[in-house]
């Protein structure tokens, strides 16, 4: 499938919001059995999560039955450059929608952490390939947030983990040089490592 990012968006934008809520609850469970297996030997990580919208799948499963680390949120910086930050999840949490309508932890930016300060970063993402390419909403808000990323030859953190549907997956997605790319992928069906990881 040959197509530009616009087209490949909707296309991917599409078979996700085309799966029952039986579909996305089955994804949501495998998921979480395959996120613990990448965590199984770790302990008390810094793990940045999302909410998920649009048929993104669900890491509310996986969340709820975390014992094991600390779990952060997303929430967006409203500067020239939008950024993000990443709010701690608390059973005290309070909640506000952004300009997106998108549901975020309603705290304030002195207490959110910078994503150099994190373990592990779980992105959405509309699609991606065996390569470890990202295509996410087009907002650029993490690659923009994660650029000190590219500057490090051997230092990987945080590590970049995109979350998907298997059926995510495209073959060689176009990429820019501003893109960050993904150390691994996990979905209802696999983990994918990638060489830069």
């Amino acid at each position: 499938m040959s197509m530009n990012d616009p087209n490949i968006r909707s296309h991917y934008r599409k078979l996700r919001r085309a799966l029952t809520e039986q579909q996305q609850l089955q994804h949501a469970e495998s998921l979480s059995i395959n996120l613990n297996s990448v965590f199984r030997f770790k302990h008390r990580l810094r793990i940045a999560a999302y909410l998920s919208t649009q048929g993104e799948i669900s890491l509310d499963h996986w969340m709820i039955k975390n014992k094991r680390h600390r779990i952060y949120l997303p929430m967006l910086y409203e500067t020239i450059n939008p950024l993000l930050r990443f709010a701690p999840l608390t059973p005290h949490s309070r909640w506000k929608q952004n300009r997106f309508n998108i549901t975020e932890p309603d705290t304030h930016w002195s207490d959110a952490l910078h994503p150099r300060k994190l373990d592990i970063i779980l992105l959405p993402l509309v699609a991606f390939d065996r390569s470890g390419n990202r295509l996410g909403m087009g907002g650029g808000y993490y690659d923009r947030s994660l650029a000190f990323r590219k500057n490090r030859q051997h230092w990987k953190r945080p590590l970049l983990i995109g979350v998907a549907h298997s059926l995510q997956q495209h073959e060689g997605l176009p990429s820019q040089p501003w893109d960050i790319p993904l150390d691994a992928v996990v979905t209802d069906k696999e983990i994918l490592y990638f060489k830069n990881s």
